[in-house]
């Protein structure tokens, strides 16, 4: 008893020292401002909010059951007082301690209420209409939830791509080259490749077909080095379109060292070839 009136007499200074931790605090603060804001939000999050809950539903129980609820209660407002936030527009560090401590005061200022008009023992949780309310209100909650959330979940769309890539294969001395496609799509997906050394067509890959999430590589055997160095290139088309380039990779190659490093180029539209 002695710990639950030493609770409710600071809880008013406790929840006015975080709000002035939160707005007085600079961005930029130090780990023990780190921490003076941890040991006063923390209590603001896990426990507080559920404690007057539980108050005020004149709950009975022995302390532990009665901390575990108030804990669960805890998360239960925070995820009723993010829906609200999102909705003003305040899901920052500073709305989530003003919405905390003003709901924690306001159900402590509810409880004082009820227990002046209302001076009885504390009522049975297992009464059904409080059952029945506590489900109800549960619902409510997680449908309006859903109902918040889908219009953002459709909107958004995922970002799927097709990877090229050309490396050269073991040492440059055997005139191999290997290319690689990984299919990142959200389909299985059609593709065909070409390969031009300094603007001639020297090898050509048929229409092959790969799954979400799968890749296959291609060996090419180039005839010769030039010198000046070339560039080599590899096309890439998608869908049987070989009127469009989707994907473009490139090196140089030369007679006399190392081919230079792979150079690939970032393309946000298809490419039309020339001709």
């Amino acid at each position: 008893m002695m710990a639950r009136r030493v609770l409710l007499g600071i809880l008013p200074l406790w929840v006015l020292a975080a709000a002035l931790a939160v707005t007085w605090l600079p961005e930029t603060f130090s780990t023990w401002e780190k921490a003076a804001r941890l040991v006063l939000c923390a209590p603001l999050i896990l426990y507080f909010p559920g404690r007057m809950l539980a108050d005020t539903l004149r709950i009975e129980g022995d302390t532990v059951t009665r901390g575990t609820l108030a804990v669960f209660l805890s998360f239960a407002t925070c995820i009723f007082l993010g829906l609200l936030l999102h909705v003003v527009g305040h899901l920052d560090a500073r709305g989530w301690v003003y919405a905390l401590g003003l709901t924690t005061i306001a159900v402590r200022w509810l409880n004082v209420v009820l227990q002046l008009a209302r001076p009885v023992s504390a009522i049975r949780w297992a009464w059904p209409g409080r059952r029945f309310g506590a489900f109800a209100a549960s619902m409510i909650l997680a449908t309006s939830s859903v109902l918040m959330a889908r219009p953002v979940a459709l909107e958004r769309k995922p970002f799927q791509f097709t990877e090229l890539w050309m490396v050269p294969k073991w040492t440059w001395t055997n005139n191999v080259v290997m290319v690689g496609v990984r299919n990142s799509e959200d389909a299985r997906t059609l593709y065909s490749l070409d390969l031009v050394l300094g603007g001639t067509l020297i090898g050509k890959m048929p229409t092959f077909e790969l799954a979400p999430s799968s890749s296959q590589t291609f060996e090419f055997s180039i005839p010769t080095k030039t010198h000046p160095p070339a560039r080599l290139e590899a096309w890439l088309y998608k869908d049987g379109d070989r009127g469009t380039i989707y994907r473009k990779v490139w090196m140089t190659t030369d007679a006399l060292q190392s081919p230079a490093p792979t150079g690939i180029t970032l393309q946000f539209a298809p490419e039309l070839k020339n001709g």
